[in-house]
């Protein structure tokens, strides 16, 4: 989304990641800035109504979303994936189904949100705003519940991880995590926990949405308790993104 396609093909493999992160760094030092994890700016949304979710996924959708998780997992007893396919299938359906009752309420609330974090950002107002998305997803949690335990009827907590993983994958708990050691090298390994403990809880909650955008918004609720800690701890969020910056360009040198 920063880079036009021609820019993406020119640069070196080399510097993928570094250009990723220099992304994420941006879009997360920028006071007013709009990143792949802030909401569509608020104009924008008001122009164009969203359209109404679907209740039912058809085959070759469920397909896109089931593939993936079973292409990681790589199980070898066709049984037990066979098994996982069916929950999966069954999760999805009822996940889609519930946006289906919930998206324009939750679309509502994503965008006082989004005002509430826009010019003179009123971080209080928004974080109240966030309490009231946590109650419309809360009427989903006993399926989610339900759909980790049948996960966990055929397979163990590190391949459940992996489901969550493949799930949340954008923007995804350990590139995000990465991102912040790399940018804040010198933390602690308490606040290292701190900030991976978020981000788990920025992952379980990601599972409940069913676009990338809304993942990101989870995710973003998170961070901004992350970048305050950083800023309690004394760290810089700023200065420190500056200093990675520039540490970046010294390696590209000769």
């Amino acid at each position: 989304m920063f880079f036009t396609p021609r820019f993406r093909r020119r640069c070196s493999p080399r510097w993928a990641p570094g250009l990723w992160l220099v992304c994420f760094g941006w879009a997360l030092a920028c006071g007013n800035g709009v990143s792949a994890a802030d909401p569509a700016p608020v104009a924008s949304r008001a122009s164009v109504a969203p359209a109404p979710t679907p209740r039912r996924l058809d085959a070759a959708t469920l397909e896109k979303r089931v593939a993936p998780i079973l292409k990681e997992l790589a199980l070898k007893e066709t049984d037990r994936q066979a098994e996982v396919r069916s929950v999966l299938i069954d999760h999805f359906q009822a996940l889609q189904e519930w946006h289906a009752d919930h998206d324009a309420e939750l679309a509502g609330l994503w965008t006082r949100w989004a005002e509430a974090r826009s010019g003179a950002k009123d971080e209080a107002k928004a974080a109240a705003i966030g309490r009231e998305i946590d109650q419309v997803y809360a009427s989903f949690q006993p399926e989610h519940a339900a759909f980790l335990a049948r996960l966990a009827s055929s397979l163990s907590a590190r391949q459940i991880d992996t489901v969550k993983d493949v799930m949340t994958r954008s923007p995804g708990l350990k590139r995000t995590y990465n991102a912040y050691l790399q940018i804040v090298p010198h933390m602690t390994e308490a606040d290292k926990t701190f900030i991976y403990e978020k981000l788990r809880v920025a992952r379980e909650q990601a599972m409940d949405a069913i676009t990338n955008k809304e993942k990101a918004n989870l995710f973003k609720r998170q961070k901004v308790q992350i970048e305050a800690y950083i800023d309690a701890k004394g760290y810089d969020w700023k200065k420190s993104y500056a200093a990675y910056v520039a540490r970046l360009e010294a390696e590209k040198k000769p």
